[in-house]
């Protein structure tokens, strides 16, 4: 068996709040081999997101382990969070609201080459350049601002901005849920051209399950912070053993 990329052992999370302590996750148990999606699948509230931070680092564990090449990085200190920048990096639902509006995108693209990898600033422009190119972008988008863009071309542009560094794995948090129903089709075929051509791994989080069966390799279906289903997508989607998986599946339009 490959070992895996991102492992998470008996993950969990508590959300403390006016009603006292909620459990976001229980227990949650994840392996993500190189060059694969996993895909997290389940209605809101149901912990996906919640699992996503806790990798990226932006929410804090209560309990268990989260694991990047077999080594833990939990409770990672900032200064291994920006080393661990070079391998991970996150696409998120809404790329307006993590675009700068007053910097340019190949500002926004360069500014981590330069200041976390320490890149020149020629070797950052060409690095920046090379990623639009990667998503369909002209060169001269690199000189605009973000609301110079539509929704699906900001969206290119945050999964350009993930590109820049050369990870190893994306967290993709529901990525095209904004987006028109032509537009996700052209976002998810360009992750999935991008992941053939670059050996990427997803962790692909929706709550729409035709959506996971089209991106990932594998799925676990999460409930109230726990997986109550998980396996090959296709066995997962096509011979579903929970009744929670089943009424995902029921409930397509």
């Amino acid at each position: 068996m490959t070992a895996p990329l991102l492992e998470t052992r008996d993950l969990r999370v508590d959300h403390h709040g006016r009603r006292g302590r909620t459990r976001a996750v229980d227990g949650v148990a994840l392996r993500l081999p190189p060059g694969r999606t996993l895909g997290l699948v389940g209605e809101s509230g149901s912990g996906k997101s919640t699992i996503a931070g806790a990798v990226l680092g932006l929410v804090r564990p209560t309990g268990g382990r989260v694991l990047f090449r077999g080594a833990d990085i939990t409770h990672a200190s900032p200064r291994r969070r920006r080393e661990l920048s070079r391998h991970l990096q996150a696409v998120f639902q809404d790329p307006y609201g993590t675009l700068n509006p007053s910097r340019t995108i190949g500002q926004t693209l360069t500014e981590p080459l330069r200041v976390v990898h320490r890149l020149g600033r020629a070797a950052a422009a060409g690095r920046a350049a090379a990623a639009l190119a990667q998503v369909g972008l002209p060169p001269d988008a690199a000189r605009r601002y973000p609301r110079d863009f539509s929704g699906g071309q900001r969206q290119r542009i945050a999964i350009a901005r993930a590109l820049v560094p050369r990870p190893e794995l994306v967290i993709c948090d529901e990525p095209t849920s904004a987006l028109d129903l032509s537009v996700q089709a052209q976002i998810l075929n360009l992750l999935l051209d991008l992941q053939r051509d670059l050996g990427l791994a997803y962790l692909f989080i929706s709550h729409d399950i035709d959506v996971v069966r089209h991106m990932a390799h594998d799925a676990a279906v999460l409930l109230q912070g726990r997986v109550v289903e998980q396996g090959p997508v296709d066995k997962v989607t096509g011979s579903p053993a929970h009744h929670y998986t089943r009424a995902l599946l029921a409930s397509r339009p």
